[in-house]
């Protein structure tokens, strides 16, 4: 269905022309919106209303909006419509123009149809607004005219002008519609009773011109609407229908006939409303007879208006969201952060919903990303949003619950889930129930069902917080509250009965375990209570209450918690018991008696209706009660009776199973194993085994046989080898169960030891037995713990010589022996007895479950193509699939006991479903000619070449892809060391530049000296040579002179005295300085060029000195 948003302007086109001047910015319009859908227009005004689109007041709308499409059925979404009505209310309290409006409505509904709101710019209208100051100071005017119109009804006026197209969706109390077919036929008659032959159906026979009809008329009706679904109302204008011979018709006015499983109850005339009343009353309670439960004084259970529980305490938010760390700065958090703080501040209503799809995969990305300390704040945050139901609307119909069922399995999959993330996942999921959409969804998909309820019996085993046990106890509650409602008013899916008795055992076993928490067991009896309230007494759930006693469970509970008034609406007064069976050897018939008036259980005998003997035909009964009674059945006719004639069977190649089923301590594992001096089947199976093999050897020697066995134990759900010695101090090895689309289910690693002798397979046997699981309870010193499941593998090799052919036959035989359906107060079993009781009683079930459902598919029971066999559901199922519902005969031993009569019953009616199953066992025999043989063998080989071949190639591409390693590791070497090489020499670079800048620095200071000494040039000085003689005239003279120069004070030289300058050795002089320095300038220039981009801060001055000068 197509979804459009229809917007109007309330302002009639005045704020698109006034809003710049007055508010400072530009606005389109006033805007409401609503929601066209299927032809229907869903708008919020005071109330939810659907009107004809476009026909309201405000005229056609200002624009239609395609938003998307949506596949949800109709059904739903008026479901999710009534959920919202509770919000979208006139109530002052509620509605507000600016943050509660139509628009807060149309993004509400568009997000559950679409998982997307409307534009953001409608929503965000009134914020613009009011942040303007002429916005601010219009709105108390606004409000105060909007809330007058509040006094009609309605906000703007739909509800009370639309009364002809429309209709109001107010949450005001009305009466139910009536539901009267009008037939005008003798065909549609007959097709609307044919409708009611499951129910009842009422036919009033009336006439257009009769009075007394038309003052009945509005009691049938009334009748008709409280009746509901429960029978057909038929007005039949007698006018209009055509009298028919084989038909006898009434023709009086009016006329009341009414019809009961399709054959004719009563039939009255006369316009009487009491008779009318008492006669349609009494018709349902023949078509709906009252549950015996609902005779009794349980205030508790029979309240209609229960609801379910909710945790709808926010925490505060800063704090949560500092847990979270960055991811608290997603938008996606962030806006439900803020829609949590509207809802609370504000009202429901007055919060706009975030971006329900970008938060959804945020919490599936979380679920990845975060470790499982740091989710639980994220899984809180998510629980406080789903109290709205609007919320949790969306999340029950997003496809496939990825989100949700992301959340589950994660705390499912991990055993050690702390603390914290399990009790935020339990009341996350208790708040599912927020919206009427979740419970019918959890109800009918057992995808999103099965993980709720696996946490909750995981949860019921935490022994050490109440917390958690509370919160399991009260998400049990809910689902059962919501089961138990649609069984009641018989709409919508139920609890499957396979789910209610796994439900039922979990909650059976935390009640017998709990002894702390008063809150823990008045949730685990209100959820026990409701799951149970009302449930046919022949149901699987009741046959399971009964087989685990859980009357004396709950009773028990009153010495520990006294004040606890819930115990004495669950429980009942203890009931002793008696011997009530009865074997005939001759007919193998076993009798079931009735209980005498001296019994205190005959009370409860009665509330079941057990007035009479129950019979049941089996195709052997051994009555092993009392050894001094003549019938007293020893090991010996046990085995000659059915341990021969499986064994026949397997000798001709037959696969077969042999199992023991009953409660504890009614002697199963002494018939199947036995004692050393009466042993059982399985000893006496292999020691007739190995005589039968003894024979035929010496009778047929081209007979070769091989004989394997195998040995292992159920515990806990967990399969243990038990021909694997234990390891003291260290915990159990568990192997793995795989499926082969061949052989079935079957167990990895299994120890197969091949035997042959008899010895050899006690000897294994007696270990195995030494290491499976045993312990004492209070029904048994030597109670097994443990499913044990003793297997025979037999090969028989035959070769004829004269065809020179082979033939093979390969049989199984399995012999189980089961661990006992646990009553917790029978067996005063605690701790980690409970646990394995738990189990056992699980598996068991189920295994009861199997049963019942092979046999009613082998009987021809009509069942829905939907149900299938539950073997998956346990691991003893799943292991013995073959042997219950496969190729295999079986045989199940049915051991009962004279400890209760509850129990002794369900074990009959197990066994006698079992009688009713039929295998398809095949003779498993293969024949193989020479030819076959050699072909078979040239295959074989064949097959090994190819596959060497194929390791060969997978080798050599290993090699490749480590030659490709080896020269990707040299390479990644050789870049590294370059890299090194690098660095090295860019260090030497820089030295050097350093080294030449220190050489530049020299030559320019060398440079600017010389250029000093050419401006101040030192005259020289021309000596001539002297003889001896003026030599010491010129020394006697130069010490007279200096003598007169001392005392005068006059200079050696004078300065008038220029003969001795020679100017030309002077411009000489200067010539050769000049090509000096030219030649330090094309030094320089090597310079510049080695010195690079910085020559101008090195040569700069010096160059323009030198051309100076």
């Amino acid at each position: 269905m197509d979804v459009h948003l229809l917007t109007y302007d309330l302002s009639r086109g005045l704020a698109r022309q006034m809003s710049q001047g007055m508010l400072g910015f530009h606005l389109d319009a006033i805007y409401h919106t609503s929601i066209q859908l299927n032809g229907r227009e869903y708008v919020y005004d005071g109330g939810i209303v659907d009107i004809t689109p476009g026909t309201s007041h405000l005229g056609q709308p200002m624009e239609r909006i395609f938003l998307g499409r949506t596949e949800l059925p109709m059904e739903v979404i008026e479901e999710f419509l009534d959920s919202l009505r509770p919000i979208f209310t006139i109530e002052a309290s509620a509605y507000d123009l600016w943050r509660h409006n139509c628009n807060n409505f149309s993004d509400s509904f568009a997000q559950f149809l679409l998982g997307k709101g409307i534009p953001e710019h409608i929503i965000k209208m009134p914020d613009a607004v009011l942040s303007s100051p002429f916005g601010r100071m219009l709105m108390p005017q606004l409000t105060q005219a909007m809330t007058s119109n509040r006094q009609n009804g309605s906000i703007l006026g739909i509800q009370n002008g639309n009364t002809a197209n429309g209709h109001s969706s107010a949450p005001q109390p009305t009466r139910p519609q009536a539901n009267v077919r009008v037939v005008n036929s003798s065909q549609e008659l007959d097709a609307a009773l044919e409708s009611a032959k499951k129910t009842c159906a009422v036919v009033l026979f009336t006439s257009a011109t009769c009075p007394p009809c038309r003052a009945i008329a509005p009691t049938f009706d009334e009748l008709s609407a409280e009746a509901g679904n429960k029978a057909v109302f038929i007005k039949v204008d007698v006018a209009q229908l055509t009298p028919l011979p084989e038909k006898n018709y009434p023709r009086a006015t009016p006329t009341f006939v009414t019809y009961l499983h399709g054959e004719k109850e009563n039939e009255w005339a006369g316009a009487d409303p009491a008779a009318l009343r008492g006669n349609i009353q009494l018709l349902l309670q023949m078509a709906f007879p009252r549950h015996p439960h609902e005779s009794l004084n349980l205030p508790s259970f029979s309240d209609p208006n229960a609801r379910p529980v909710l945790y709808s305490k926010v925490p505060p938010l800063e704090k949560l969201l500092a847990k979270m760390g960055a991811t608290a700065t997603d938008p996606a958090v962030q806006g439900v952060k803020q829609f949590i703080e509207a809802r609370g501040k504000q009202g429901p209503a007055a919060a706009t919903l975030p971006n329900l799809s970008q938060f959804a995969e945020f919490l599936r990305k979380s679920i990845h990303s975060l470790p499982a300390e740091v989710l639980f704040p994220v899984v809180d945050l998510f629980r406080c949003a789903l109290v709205d139901a609007r919320f949790s609307g969306y999340f029950a119909e997003e496809k496939d619950h990825r989100t949700v069922l992301a959340i589950l399995k994660f705390v499912n999959s991990h055993s050690d889930c702390p603390y914290a993330l399990r009790l935020v996942t339990l009341q996350m999921a208790c708040n599912f129930f927020s919206t009427p959409l979740y419970p019918e969804e959890i109800l009918r998909n057992e995808g999103l069902r099965a993980p709720i309820i696996q946490l909750i019996s995981s949860s019921f085993l935490d022994d050490s917080h109440n917390n958690i046990r509370v919160s399991a106890s009260s998400l049990m509650f809910n689902l059962a509250l919501a089961s138990n409602k649609a069984r009641r008013e018989k709409t919508g899916d139920v609890l499957p009965e396979g789910d209610s008795v796994e439900l039922a055992a979990s909650v059976l076993e935390a009640i017998g375990q709990e002894e702390k928490s008063p809150e823990a067991l008045q949730g685990m009896l209100l959820a026990l209570g409701n799951l149970v309230y009302c449930t046919p007494s022949d149901s699987e759930v009741s046959d399971l209450l009964r087989t685990m006693d859980a009357e004396d469970a709950v009773l028990a509970k009153k010495k520990q918690f006294p004040n606890e008034k819930m115990i004495s609406e669950v429980g009942k007064i203890e009931r002793g018991a008696e011997c009530l069976v009865e074997m005939d050897p001759v007919t193998q018939q076993t009798t079931l008696l009735v209980p005498n008036d001296s019994d205190p259980a005959n009370a409860k005998a009665k509330s079941r209706k057990i007035i009479e003997e129950k019979t049941f035909t089996f195709d052997s009964s051994f009555w092993s009660h009392d050894l001094n009674d003549k019938h007293y059945a020893h090991q010996s006719d046990v085995y000659n009776s059915l341990g021969e004639e499986f064994l026949d069977h397997n000798f001709e190649g037959y696969h077969t199973c042999i199992f023991a089923y009953g409660q504890t301590g009614s002697g199963k594992s002494y018939t199947m194993m036995g004692t050393p001096d009466q042993p059982g089947l399985i000893p006496r199976t292999c020691e007739d085994l190995f005589e039968r093999i003894e024979a035929a050897q010496n009778e047929t020697p081209n007979i070769s046989y091989n004989v394997r066995v195998s040995y292992f134990e159920v515990y806990n759900e967990h399969v243990r080898d038990l021909l694997v010695p234990v390891v003291p101090n260290q915990p159990p090895y568990y192997l793995k169960i795989r499926e082969s689309p061949t052989d079935g289910p079957y167990i990895k690693d299994l120890t197969e030891v091949p035997v042959r002798n008899l010895n050899e397979i006690l000897r294994y046997m007696t270990a195995g037995d030494r290491s499976r699981t045993v312990a004492s309870t209070r029904m048994n010193d030597t109670s097994s713990r443990s499913h044990a499941v003793f297997t025979i593998m037999l090969k028989q090799i035959h070769h004829d010589m004269e065809t020179d052919e082979t033939t093979e036959r390969s049989s199984r035989i399995r012999l189980v022996d089961l661990a006992g359906s646990e009553r917790a107060k029978a067996t005063e079993a605690t701790g980690q007895r409970l646990r394995e009781g738990s189990n056992i009683n699980k598996s068991l079930t189920t295994l009861g479950r199997v049963i019942g459902a092979l046999a009613d598919a082998k009987s021809g029971s009509r069942k829905r193509s939907k149900d299938v066999v539950p073997y998956r559901d346990s691991i003893l199922t799943w292991l013995l699939k073959d042997s219950l519902g496969g190729n295999s005969k079986t045989a199940m031993v049915a051991c009962i006991a004279p400890s209760d009569y509850e129990e002794t019953l369900s074990t009959l009616r197990y066994a006698d479903q079992a009688k009713r199953i039929r295998t398809r066992a095949i003779v498993n025999q293969d024949h193989i000619s020479s030819a076959e043989r050699d072909a078979q063998i040239t295959a074989m080989a064949e097959e090994i070449r190819v596959l060497q071949l194929s390791v060969s190639e997978s080798r050599r591409r290993e090699k490749d892809n480590m030659d490709q390693e080896e020269k990707l590791e040299e390479y990644q070497n050789r870049v590294v060391t370059m890299q090194r090489m690098m660095e090295e020499r860019s260090l030497v670079a820089e030295g050097k530049i350093r080294s030449l800048q220190t050489e530049n620095e020299a030559l320019r200071l060398h440079l600017k000296l010389a250029l000093d000494s050419l401006k101040n040039p030192i005259p020289a000085v021309t000596v001539k040579p002297a003889t001896e003689e003026e030599d010491e005239t010129e020394k006697a003279k130069a010490g007279q002179e200096d003598k007169e120069n001392a005392e005068d004070g006059e200079s050696l030289y004078d300065d008038s005295d220029d003969t001795a300058y020679d100017s030309d050795v002077i411009e000489d002089n200067a010539n050769d300085m000049q090509d000096y320095m030219r030649s330090l300038l094309s030094d320089l220039g090597m310079f510049r060029r080695k010195i690079g981009d910085d020559k101008e801060r090195w040569v700069g001055d010096v160059l323009a000195g030198a051309l100076n000068a």
